[in-house]
C-alpha cells in the first residue's frame, strides 16, 4: 500500500526499470512494475482519484508485459478465450455493472492470469469494495495518495527546494498531476518560482474542474461551504434522492478535490468560485443554509460563514443571537456583528454589540454604536451609551470624557449606573460629584450588576477615608461578582483591587486579585506583570510584558511604563533609553487620572534620571492636584509621595523631597506600609544631604524589603555605602544590599553618568573575573585559568568596574566582596591583581 511517507530513492533498482522514473516517489507503484517486470501471475487492484497516476501505472505495466511477449487483454475478455499466463489490464472499473465486476473477481481466482485493475475510490459502493477485498486477499491493493514533500523533491530532480516544494504540495494536494504540471513549468522556466508554480497548479484545476458533470460541482460547492458532509446533508441542500446523493459524494472523492475527510482542497476555493460564479455558489450556500436549520445541524462557524455571504433569515439570526449571549467578547463582537447581518432586530443588537466591541479592543466600533445609541429615546438606552462611551474613554486614557459623560446624565437618569458615576468622578478627582452620584445608587433594584457596582463604588468612597485593608474587602466582594460579567465599564473590580494592594504595597493581595479570574484582560496582565516588578521579579515581568498586546492607550501607557521600570532596575541605560523614546508618542496624549499613577510615577523617574522632565512636569502637578482634591488619602497618594521621593534622589535635590517626604509622614500613621516609606524617605534626605546615618539606613532598608520593595532597599543601601567615608560601614551597607536585593543591584549608584550605566547583573565571565580577582591572582594567571588572554581580563575588570560605578580600584574590590564574589575575610590580602 503507497504511504505518504515513503520516497524511493532515485537511483534504486526499481528506478531503472523502463518508464520507472515516472513514478519516482511512489514506492507502491514501483514496487507493482517490479512485480510485472520479473514475471508470473500479478494481482494488483490499484485504486486513486483522478490525476493520482493510475491509468499511466496501467499503461506503464501494459508496456512491460508487451516486451515480454505477454499477450495483454485491455478490456474483459470471456473466461473460455483468456489462455493461461496472459495479462488483463483494465481501468475506471468504477463504472462497470456489477455482473461485469463479478467476472473480474472470476479471472482473479483462477490464479493462472496476471490481472491489475483501477479504480477511482468509491467508499460506499458495495461491488467495487468486494472486488477490492479479493484481489487484497489474492494479491495487493495499491493506494496511489497524495505526494509528501519528499516524493516532490525527488520528482524535481532536487532541483526544486523543500519550501518550494511544500507549497507545490499544499496548493495542489498531493495530486501527482497538478505536481508534474507545476514541475514542469518551473523546468521550463529555471528563474520561477512558488507565484509561478501556484499559477501552473490553478491552471490545471481550472480545466479538470470545468470537465466535471453538475452535480460533481453542487456537491464539491457544499464541501467548501459545509466541511465533510454526509450524504444526508448533500440530499437535502441539492434536492436528490439518498442514493443519487450517495454516490454524487462517491463521484466528488474521486475528483481529487476533496482531502481524506472530505473537506474541499482550500487553495482550489478561488478556481472553485471562478468556474461555478459567485451567483451559483450563493443560491447553494442559501439551500445548504435552509438545509441544516431544518435540521437542527447548523454550527455556529457555519451561521457565521452564511451571515457574511449575505444569507438574512430569522433562524439564522435567532442562532447567532443565542451563540452570542454566551461567547468570549472577541468572538462576541463577530456573533452579534453576524446576527445584525443576518436581519437580526438594531435595537436588540446594538447594545450588546457595543459592549462586546469595546471588550473586544474595538473602540472606533462600540463609540459610532454608542453615538448612535445616545440619540435614542430610551433612557435605559442612553444609560447603555453613557456607559460604553464612559468605557471607551477610560481605555483611551481619558476619564475626564468619562465624567463628563455621567455629569450629562446626571446622577438620577444614572439610574443603577449611578455606581459607575462614583468611579469616573473619583477617577478625575471630583469627590462631591461622586457623592452625589453615591447617595442616588441606593434606590435602584438590587440585581447582580448593581451589587456589583455598589460594592465598588463604596470601596472606593472609604478607601479616601479608611485604611487600604478596609476598603479592600468591599471590592473583592465584587470582584466574586464578576464572573460572568459581560458589560463594558471603565474598570474591572479585579483591576481596581490590584491598583489598591499596589498602592499600599500589598503585593500577594494584588497578585491574588488578578488571580481570581483565569480570562485576564491585557490590562490585568499588565498589572500582573507590574506586581511582579514591584517586588524585584523582573524575569516574570519581562515575559509577561513580552506576551501582552495592549489593546488601547491605558494599556500601551502601562507597558511603556513597565518598560522603562524594568529597564532601570537593571541598570541597562540603552534599553531605559529606546523604552523612553518607545513612550514619548504615549505620554504626550496622556492624562492623569486615579488608576494611572503608578504608571505615571515610574515615567517620570524616567524622565527624571534621562533628563527629559519638562515633558511630563504638567502631568506630575496635575496628579498633586487630583490627589489634594481627594483629601490625599493614604490609600493613594502614599505610593505617590514615594515616587516623588525618588524623583528627588534622582535629581540629588534634597530640596524637593522634603515636601514628598513630609506627605509620607503624615500616612504614616497606623500604616506599615506609609511608615517603612516615611522612614526611608527621611533616611534617604540625609544621604543626598552627605550625612547618611548607617543605623537608620539599614533599618529603612529592612522595613522596605518587608514592605515589598526590595529594589529601593538595596539601593538606598548601596547608595549610603557610597556616601559613607568609613569602609567598615560602607562594607556593613553593601552586605545589607546584597541581602535584601540582587547582588548587581546592591552595587548600583545613583549618580552614574549615561556614559557609564548603572550596575545591572554581572555576566557569568565578569563573575568568574571577579572571583578570581578576590583570590589575587594575576591578570595572566586569571586569564591561564579561564583560557582568555590577559589583556582580555584587564578590559573585563574595567567592565566590572564601570558597572559597579566604583571610584578606585579599592572601592570596586570592596564591593564585590559585599556582593559576595570573594571571601568576606580576605580584606585585600595577598597578590594584587596586575596587569602584567
Amino acid at each position: 500500500m503507497e504511504s505518504a511517507g515513503d520516497v524511493a530513492v532515485g537511483r534504486s533498482p526499481v528506478n531503472r526499470l523502463p518508464g520507472a522514473t515516472a513514478f519516482t516517489g511512489m514506492p507502491a507503484a514501483q514496487a507493482l512494475l517490479s512485480a510485472v517486470h520479473a514475471g508470473g501471475p500479478v494481482l494488483a487492484f490499484v485504486t486513486g482519484v483522478a490525476g493520482s497516476g493510475k491509468s499511466d501505472l496501467l499503461q506503464q505495466c501494459r508496456r512491460l508485459l508487451n516486451r515480454s511477449g505477454t499477450q495483454v487483454f485491455t478490456t474483459l475478455p470471456e473466461d473460455e478465450a483468456t489462455p493461461p499466463g496472459c495479462a488483463v489490464i483494465v481501468d475506471d472499473v468504477h463504472h462497470w455493472e456489477t455482473g461485469t465486476l463479478s467476472r473480474l473477481t472470476d479471472l482473479a481466482d483462477r490464479g493462472d492470469l496476471t490481472v491489475i485493475a483501477a479504480a477511482e475510490p468509491r467508499l460506499s459502493d458495495n461491488n467495487i469494495r468486494q472486488v477490492q477485498r479479493t484481489f487484497s486477499a489474492l494479491g495487493t491493493d495499491i493506494k496511489l495518495g497524495p505526494l509528501p514533500t519528499p516524493a516532490i523533491i525527488a520528482r524535481s530532480g532536487g532541483t526544486v527546494s523543500a519550501p518550494v516544494a511544500d507549497v507545490i504540495r499544499r496548493t495542489a494536494g498531493g495530486n501527482r498531476a497538478a505536481i508534474d504540471t507545476a514541475l514542469d513549468v518551473l523546468r521550463a522556466d529555471p528563474a520561477g518560482d512558488e507565484r509561478v508554480a501556484r499559477e501552473a497548479i490553478a491552471k490545471w484545476q481550472h480545466e479538470r474542474l470545468r470537465a466535471l458533470d453538475p452535480t460533481t460541482h453542487d456537491v464539491l460547492t457544499v464541501a467548501a461551504l459545509q466541511p465533510s458532509p454526509d450524504p444526508h446533508t448533500i440530499a437535502d441542500t441539492l434536492g436528490l434522492d439518498p442514493t443519487a446523493a450517495i454516490e454524487a459524494l462517491d463521484r466528488a472523492r474521486g475528483s481529487g478535490f476533496l482531502t481524506g475527510t472530505d473537506e474541499f482542497l482550500p487553495a482550489a476555493l478561488p478556481v472553485l468560485r471562478a468556474v461555478r460564479g459567485e451567483h451559483q455558489i450563493a443560491s447553494t450556500h442559501r439551500s445548504l443554509v435552509d438545509a441544516l436549520l431544518d435540521r437542527g445541524a447548523l454550527t455556529v462557524d457555519g451561521a457565521l460563514s452564511a451571515a457574511r455571504s449575505g444569507v438574512v433569515d430569522g433562524r439564522l439570526a435567532d442562532l447567532l443571537l443565542s451563540a452570542a449571549r454566551t461567547a468570549p467578547p472577541a468572538q462576541a463582537a463577530d456573533l452579534w456583528h453576524a446576527a445584525l447581518t443576518a436581519g437580526a432586530d438594531p435595537g436588540v443588537v446594538r447594545v450588546p454589540l457595543a459592549d462586546a466591541a469595546t471588550l473586544a479592543g474595538d473602540l472606533d466600533t462600540a463609540t459610532r454604536l454608542a453615538d448612535t445609541i445616545l440619540a435614542a429615546d430610551s433612557p435605559s438606552d442612553r444609560r447603555d451609551a453613557v456607559r460604553i462611551g464612559a468605557a471607551v474613554a477610560a481605555r483611551r486614557g481619558t476619564y475626564s470624557r468619562s465624567a463628563d459623560l455621567y455629569r450629562w446624565l446626571g446622577p438620577e437618569a444614572a439610574g443603577p449606573d449611578a455606581t459607575i458615576g462614583v468611579l469616573t468622578l473619583l477617577a478625575i478627582g471630583d469627590r462631591p460629584g461622586a457623592e452625589e452620584f453615591s447617595a442616588t445608587a441606593d434606590a435602584a433594584p438590587p440585581t447582580t450588576d448593581h451589587a456589583r457596582g455598589t460594592l465598588l463604588s463604596s470601596g472606593l468612597l472609604a478607601s479616601l477615608t479608611s485604611s487600604p485593608a478596609a476598603a479592600l474587602g468591599p471590592i473583592l466582594r465584587a470582584v466574586s461578582l464578576s464572573a460572568q460579567h459581560r458589560r463594558a465599564e471603565p474598570e474591572s473590580a479585579a483591576a481596581v483591587a490590584a491598583l489598591l494592594c499596589l498602592h499600599s504595597g500589598d503585593l500577594a493581595g494584588a497578585k491574588a486579585a488578578l488571580s481570581r479570574d483565569c480570562d485576564q484582560t491585557p490590562r490585568e496582565q499588565l498589572l500582573l506583570g507590574w506586581t511582579a516588578m514591584v517586588g524585584g521579579d523582573l524575569t516574570t515581568a519581562a515575559d509577561i510584558l513580552g506576551e501582552v498586546t495592549p489593546q488601547n492607550l491605558r494599556d500601551e501607557l502601562v507597558a511603556h511604563a513597565l518598560a522603562v521600570a524594568i529597564a532601570r532596575r537593571r541598570g541597562d541605560m540603552g534599553a531605559l533609553v529606546a523604552a523612553w523614546r518607545d513612550a514619548v508618542p504615549a505620554v504626550a496624549e496622556m492624562e492623569v487620572d486615579l488608576f494611572a499613577l503608578h504608571p505615571l510615577g515610574e515615567l517620570w523617574l524616567a524622565a527624571v534620571r534621562l533628563q527629559d522632565t519638562a515633558r511630563l512636569a504638567h502631568l506630575v502637578t496635575a496628579a498633586d492636584r487630583l490627589l489634594a482634591a481627594l483629601g490625599s488619602p493614604p490609600a493613594w497618594s502614599m505610593s505617590w509621595s514615594w515616587y516623588g521621593v525618588q524623583a528627588a534622589i534622582l535629581a540629588d535635590d534634597p530640596s524637593a523631597l522634603v515636601p514628598y517626604a513630609r506627605q509620607l509622614g503624615q500616612a504614616a500613621a497606623g500604616e506599615p506600609f506609609g511608615a517603612a516609606l516615611a522612614d526611608a524617605g527621611r533616611a534617604w534626605l540625609r544621604v543626598l544631604q552627605g550625612q547618611p546615618d548607617v543605623a537608620e539606613v539599614k533599618k529603612a532598608a529592612s522595613a522596605l524589603e518587608q514592605a515589598g520593595l526590595p529594589w529601593d532597599a538595596a539601593r538606598l543601601a548601596g547608595e549610603a555605602a557610597l556616601r559613607v567615608d568609613d569602609t567598615q560601614a560602607a562594607t556593613s551597607l553593601l552586605q545589607v544590599a546584597r541581602l535584601v536585593g540582587a547582588p548587581a543591584v546592591a552595587a548600583t549608584a545613583t549618580h552614574v553618568d549615561a556614559a557609564h550605566p548603572a550596575a545591572g547583573p554581572l555576566t557569568e565571565r565578569e563573575a568568574e573575573v571577579a572571583r578570581n580577582l578576590l583570590l589575587g591572582l594575576t591578570y595572566r594567571e586569571i586569564g591561564a585559568r579561564l583560557f582568555i588572554s590577559g589583556k582580555t581580563v584587564e578590559h573585563h575588570v574595567a567592565r566590572i568596574r564601570r558597572r559597579l560605578g566604583a571610584g578606585s580600584r579599592s572601592e570596586m574590590l570592596s564591593m564585590l566582596r559585599a556582593a559576595g564574589y570573594g571571601p568576606a575575610t580576605n580584606q585585600g590580602g595577598g597578590q594584587s591583581a596586575t596587569s602584567s
